[in-house]
């Protein structure tokens, strides 16, 4: 399977809208911003819940992909963008704005995807992404690897404490 990215971008939303969005938000000292792209209310759940145990300041989840104007231009330091189950129906939309994201630096990116999908894993690591969760774990891994994302971006020296 090949995966094209033909969705969203930001110029697209800043055209839609026809006026000029808001510049990126500045990250105020010892705020740890996650966004989690997802279509399953229960992942996006769980995920807000390990990022609040592994010390995250802010886990920002939109509902539906409409949410996903809004998000494009905010700044994380980690994003989980569920390609498996993405926003709405437009699995390009959530691939778009992942790849978006991959090009920040010091935004660490986890692509969530299908278990036997080999195209969607070769695309993330292709992409840049951080880690590539073939299906959704649950537990401890997801613990760890939300405190293991926070020293990285402590010791990245694109963020510091106050």
């Amino acid at each position: 399977m090949m995966v094209v990215a033909s969705g969203i971008t930001s110029e697209e939303v800043r055209s839609l809208a026809g006026q000029a969005m808001a510049p990126r938000t500045v990250r105020g000292p010892g705020l740890m911003k996650c966004l989690v792209l997802s279509g399953n209310r229960g992942l996006r759940n769980r995920l807000d819940a390990v990022t609040e145990l592994s010390g995250w300041s802010v886990c920002d989840a939109p509902e539906d992909a409409s949410d996903l104007q809004a998000v494009v231009d905010g700044d994380y330091q980690l994003v989980i963008a569920d390609i498996s189950r993405p926003l709405g129906d437009r699995v390009n939309d959530t691939v778009e704005v992942a790849e978006e994201f991959a090009s920040r630096p010091g935004t660490l990116l986890v692509v969530c995807g299908s278990e036997d999908n080999v195209d969607e894993e070769l695309w993330a690591r292709q992409m840049g992404a951080w880690v590539y969760l073939p299906g959704v774990t649950g537990g401890d891994a997801l613990v760890s690897m939300f405190a293991d994302a926070r020293r990285l971006v402590e010791r990245s020296g694109d963020f510091q404490f106050a």
